[in-house]
């Protein structure tokens, strides 16, 4: 092998590594000349048309290189790295699967296995995976930060703690372990052990986006607005087209109370930096704000950058809705489906549009499918309202209030004679939460204010005690309801239950909520923490109703009120519609509503 090889293709590597990928191409180009075949060469280019974006290029290189190469498992790993680059995720899935084969202890192709189908949405083989993997390399710490994601995916925070803090003992240094351990204690109300993992990981990379981005929420979530604005504003200012980062720091501004400027920072970002993604971030916010003008203008000049975007169609058929003109309203959404039939938020807006115009047959038909579980309850709620609309009564399959609603006490938490004592005490606890001056942006209240975060991962002991006493007033309930595995909300029947959602809410005098769903649990629940004397000796006002629509233009009467009484919890199915009628008092409507769905 000529020195002259040699040194052609360690040029090409040190390009590579300098992420100078044309040179390096160049460079294994003219090796190849050299020496048309030689594995490693082949490889290099490989790689470099892989990183180019050149992916369909590159796979048959990859293959005849491997096909040479003593080392062909890390070839085949490399071609998977490729195809998961390209988002090509099932391709890239098997390419690792023929690493592993060719070489059954090679860690990174188990580990990148495992990263590609967390990437495909196949959690649980992804975790069966990295489980499999540090069986075979006990305490390696990507393994080990790797499954700490994919916990935090099925939302386990903390035993996805436990993982960060496993590889942060092997390594203390791993920067990503601890920026994740301290987004993971976040979620689990362990606020001060998050913002110490945070100010450590921020005084470490402070130009990285991820961590200053995680610092900000730890920081929001304690109530220190100020910094958490200062940390925002970093994280943009170091990637400033991360949508997520825009989204949280919008809601952010939004619920302390600057009106139409929660924009700003949005708009400085665009102002520089035209971009689709952004603009139909932009339209979704003004709409959900009450700007529909400013939300058609962003979803037009969105659209405009790329005209497949489902987003700014749908919101742009939201605002024609808003106009009063469906059939223009509806012609939008059925577009935007087209080019995203898989879309289910389109396709459900699009459902509504068609049951507030009187189409409920046109409704029925587009629900006739199956769809994934992040959208089931919101399906199920749309298929009852129409089957209700349509006059066929079969709807109260869902809708028996009989079987599936049930308002029950809590026994009062050691320590406490009654009922009345506990919760004066749990106010103290929960008003403190409440640091924003206006509800969130995507909530359904109004009057009022919700504590950020998860309420049930707060430490205060008082909390606590409350999660305790609802979990086992949840499975009371449970075990109460029908066996029926044809049925699609008994069927998930289980007393193995994860929180999906915990908050609490403080109604002021004319405050209530719209009617809603909550699409991310399988029972919904809401307990009383302090009722005014005006609701809880009242008529209907401040009641909990069941059964109106939540739909602009369709009109359905509730069939179930609800009185809220101190110390007592109503349970019904998550996707049945429900709200509070508003009231007039002197002191506040105090609740601690929850989400549950089976692990």
């Amino acid at each position: 092998m000529s020195g002259n090889f040699m040194q052609l293709l360690q040029g090409a590597a040190a390009q590579f590594q300098r992420g100078a990928f044309e040179a390096a191409l160049e460079a294994s180009e003219t090796a190849l000349r050299q020496q048309p075949g030689h594995p490693e060469a082949l490889h290099m280019k490989a790689l470099c048309l892989g990183r180019l974006g050149r992916v369909d290029e590159a796979l048959p290189i990859f293959d005849q290189a491997a096909a040479g190469h003593p080392q062909k498992h890390a070839i085949l790993a490399n071609k998977g790295n490729a195809l998961r680059a390209a988002g090509r995720f099932k391709d890239a899935i098997a390419e690792y699967e023929s690493a592993i084969a060719a070489h059954p202890g090679f860690i990174t192709a188990w580990i990148s296995l495992g990263l590609a189908l967390r990437q495909a949405g196949e959690g649980a083989r992804a975790e069966e995976v990295m489980r499999k993997t540090l069986s075979l390399a006990p305490g390696d710490v990507n393994a080990l930060n790797n499954l700490g994601l994919l916990l935090e995916d099925q939302d386990r925070p903390e035993e996805a703690a436990a993982m960060f803090s496993a590889a942060l003992e092997k390594q203390p240094s791993m920067h990503f372990a601890r920026v994740n351990r301290g987004a993971a204690l976040r979620k689990i109300g362990r606020i001060e052990e998050a913002l110490a993992d945070l100010r450590m990981a921020v005084t470490a990379a402070p130009n990285d986006a991820e961590t200053q981005y995680q610092y900000a929420n730890a920081l929001r979530q304690s109530g220190v607005m100020g910094e958490a604005d200062s940390a925002f504003r970093r994280a943009l200012a170091i990637t400033p087209l991360r949508s997520d980062i825009h989204r949280d720091f919008a809601r952010m501004l939004w619920e302390e109370g600057v009106g139409a400027r929660f924009l700003e920072p949005l708009d400085m970002v665009l102002a520089q930096y035209p971009n689709a993604e952004l603009l139909s971030l932009k339209s979704e916010l003004a709409y959900l704000a009450g700007l529909p003008d400013l939300a058609e203008e962003a979803a037009s000049r969105a659209l405009a950058l790329d005209q497949a975007a489902p987003t700014p169609k749908r919101i742009l058929g939201l605002v024609r809705r808003h106009h009063g003109d469906s059939a223009a309203a509806a012609e939008m959404f059925a577009d935007a489906l087209a080019a995203a039939p898989d879309d289910y938020e389109t396709l459900h807006t699009l459902v509504e549009t068609r049951l507030a115009s009187g189409e409920f047959e046109e409704a029925v038909r587009l629900l006739d499918r199956e769809p994934p579980p992040d959208h089931l309850q919101k399906h199920i709620a749309l298929k009852a309202n129409a089957m209700r609309l349509s006059g066929d009564p079969e709807y109260r399959l869902y809708y028996d209030y009989d079987r599936f609603t049930r308002k029950m006490f809590i026994e009062p938490p050691e320590g406490y004679a009654d009922l009345a004592a506990f919760n004066a005490a749990l106010v103290e606890a929960i008003l403190p939460l409440h640091r924003t001056a206006a509800h969130p942006l995507e909530q359904t209240l109004y009057g009022g204010t919700q504590s950020v975060g998860r309420l049930w991962e707060e430490p205060h002991p008082l909390i606590q005690a409350l999660k305790g006493q609802l979990l086992a007033a949840a499975a009371r309930y449970v075990e109460d309801l029908p066996d029926d595995p044809a049925h699609p909300f008994l069927c998930r029947k289980s007393k193995d239950l994860t929180c999906q959602g915990a908050w609490s809410v403080v109604l002021a005098s004319g405050g209530g909520h719209v009617d809603h769903i909550h699409p991310k649990g399988w029972i919904s629940a809401s307990y009383y923490v302090q009722v005014p004397d005006e609701v809880a000796h009242g008529e209907k006002a401040g009641f909990l109703r069941l059964g109106a629509s939540g739909l602009g233009g369709v009109t359905l009467e509730a069939e179930r009120w609800f009185r809220p009484e101190v110390g007592a919890v109503i349970f019904f199915p998550s996707y049945m519609w429900h709200g509070v009628e508003p009231f007039a008092s002197v002191r506040p409507r105090i609740t601690a509503p929850f989400d549950l769905a089976p692990r």
